[in-house]
C-alpha cells in the first residue's frame, strides 16, 4: 500500500491534475493548498464518514458544527494545558529511557517503542492512564486492532461506499469489533473515575455531561471523540519520530549537530521543557525536514468543492467534485523545493534558496482544520528527540537499510512505518 508513491508518479506522468476516483481529483497545483483549504466554502469529502454511526469533532463536515465542537477542544490544547502535561509526558520519557537503557548497545526496535510511548502517552491524556506498554514491552490489543481499522479504512480511503460491507463481514474485522466495545468501555469507566489532573477528554466530557438532554448521537460522539484523542496523536507522532530517527541514523553529520546543540541546551536546563525547546532552531530544522520526506497523512486529505466550483490557479474543478492536495508529491516537488528528496534540515535554517515556495508545507494541515494537537505533538516530538539525543550515540542495526523500512512503510489514511531496528550507544 504505497498509494503516496503512486499518486506522485501519476502525477509526474500525468500532470498536476490526476483522476484518482470516480469522482476524485488529486491536485498538485501551487495554489491548491489556498483554495483548498484557506479562500475556500470547500467542505470536507464522503471519507470523514468512515466512522459512522460515531461522529468525532475531526470528522463533523458541516463547518458550522465542526467549529462549536473544536472550540470545547480548544481548552485541552492551551499553553497552560501544555505545561501542565510536561510533568506527564516525562513520566512516558522516562520509562521510554528505561527501555533503550536495557538495550543498550544492542538491537532495539525504535519504531515499535515510539509507538509504546505515544499510546502511553494519549492514553494518559484521553483515559486518564497509559497502557503500561513501555513498563511491559508489549503492545496493548487495542494497537492492534486499531492497525487492522486503519488498514481496512486506507484500503478504503478511495471507495468509501464499500467501507459498510466489509464491517458487516465479521469474520475480516473481529478486532475491529472488539476494538469499539473495547472503546465503549473505557469512556464508561472514565465518566465513573475523573483523574485528578484535567487532560484532554476533561473538556469533551464536561461539555457532554452539562448537556441538559442526552441523545444516543450524543454518547456515539463521545466515543468518537475519545477514539480521536487516543488516536490521532499516536500513530502520528510515533511514525514522525521514527522518520527522523531513520534519517538522522544515516545521516551522522547531521546527528552530531543536532547533538552539539542539545548539549548546550541541556547545559542549562535540568530537563527538556516545551517553550524553551521550541528555540532550537536546528532540533526543529531536523523535525521539519522528516516531516516533509514523511508527512503524517501522505496522500492528503480529501475535500469537495463548492456546488458552483473551484478555480485553483488555471484550473477550473466542477460543483460536488472531491479533491485532495496529496502532501507528499508536493513536499517533494522540484518547483516547490530543491534537492526534494534529499535529507537536508539547512534548508530550513541558512539555506532558504532550498526551499522555492514554503506555502505548500503544511504538515498539520491549515486553515479553520489545523491540526488541533500540532503543539502537543510537537512537544512530544522534541521531548524524545533532545532527550535521545543527548544520551545516546545512534546507528542502525546490523541489516536494517535505509531503502528497507522506507519499501516496508504504507500509507494506510496515516503513514504506517516499517520496523527500524538501531542501536543506541551511551555517550
Amino acid at each position: 500500500m504505497h498509494l503516496h508513491e503512486d499518486v506522485r508518479k501519476l502525477h509526474e506522468k500525468y500532470g498536476d491534475v490526476v483522476r484518482i476516483g470516480p469522482t476524485e481529483l488529486s491536485v498538485n497545483k501551487p495554489g491548491a493548498i489556498n483554495a483548498v483549504f484557506l479562500d475556500t466554502d470547500c467542505m470536507k469529502g464522503p471519507f470523514y464518514n468512515f466512522l459512522h454511526p460515531m461522529v468525532s469533532m475531526q470528522m463533523v463536515r458541516d463547518k458550522k458544527a465542526h467549529s462549536k465542537r473544536r472550540k470545547v477542544w480548544e481548552y485541552g490544547f492551551t499553553s497552560k494545558s501544555l505545561r501542565d502535561y510536561e510533568p506527564r509526558v516525562l513520566k512516558y520519557i522516562n520509562q521510554l529511557l528505561a527501555g533503550i537503557e536495557a538495550s543498550a548497545g544492542t538491537k532495539f526496535n525504535v519504531s515499535l517503542w515510539f509507538n509504546f510511548y505515544s499510546f502511553d502517552v494519549m492514553g494518559e491524556f484521553s483515559f486518564g492512564h497509559g497502557f503500561r506498554m513501555l513498563e511491559d514491552g508489549v503492545a496493548h490489543f487495542y494497537v492492534d486492532a486499531l492497525h487492522e481499522e486503519t488498514k481496512a479504512v486506507g484500503r478504503f480511503t478511495h471507495a468509501m461506499w464499500a467501507l459498510p460491507l466489509y464491517r458487516k463481514m465479521g469474520i475480516f474485522n473481529a478486532g475491529v469489533r472488539k476494538f469499539k466495545i473495547w472503546i465503549t468501555e473505557q469512556v464508561q469507566q472514565r465518566i465513573q473515575n475523573k483523574p485528578e489532573s484535567p487532560d484532554i477528554f476533561t473538556w469533551v466530557l464536561e461539555d457532554y455531561e452539562n448537556k441538559k438532554e442526552h441523545s444516543s448521537q450524543d454518547m456515539l460522539n463521545l466515543y468518537g471523540d475519545c477514539s480521536l484523542i487516543s488516536v490521532a496523536g499516536s500513530d502520528t507522532v510515533a511514525a514522525a519520530l521514527t522518520c527522523l530517527f531513520m534519517e538522522l541514523g544515516s545521516h551522522p553529520r547531521e546527528y552530531k549537530k543536532l547533538q552539539e546543540e542539545v548539549d548546550e541546551y541541556f547545559q542549562h536546563h535540568e530537563k527538556p521543557e516545551h517553550v524553551t525547546l521550541s528555540k532550537l532552531r536546528y532540533l526543529q530544522a531536523c523535525i521539519d525536514e522528516a516531516l516533509r520526506l514523511y508527512p503524517p497523512v501522505p496522500s492528503g486529505v480529501q475535500r469537495m468543492t463548492p456546488p458552483e466550483g473551484l478555480q485553483i490557479d488555471d484550473v477550473w474543478l466542477p460543483g460536488d467534485t472531491i479533491v485532495v492536495v496529496p502532501s507528499y508529491t508536493q513536499f517533494r516537488d522540484v518547483r516547490f523545493f530543491d534537492r526534494p528528496d534529499e535529507f537536508i534540515p539547512e534548508r530550513w535554517i541558512d539555506q532558504p534558496e532550498l526551499v522555492k515556495n514554503p506555502s505548500v508545507f503544511v504538515p498539520f494541515s491549515t486553515g479553520h482544520d489545523v491540526c488541533i494537537g500540532k503543539q502537543l505533538s510537537l512537544l512530544e516530538i522534541r521531548f524524545v528527540t533532545s532527550t535521545i539525543v543527548h544520551r545516546y550515540m545512534l546507528e542502525y542495526a546490523k541489516g536494517q537499510t535505509r531503502e528497507r523500512f522506507i519499501n516496508g512503510s504504507k500509507d494506510t489514511g496515516t503513514l504506517t512505518v516499517a520496523p527500524l531496528n538501531v542501536v543506541f550507544t551511551p555517550r
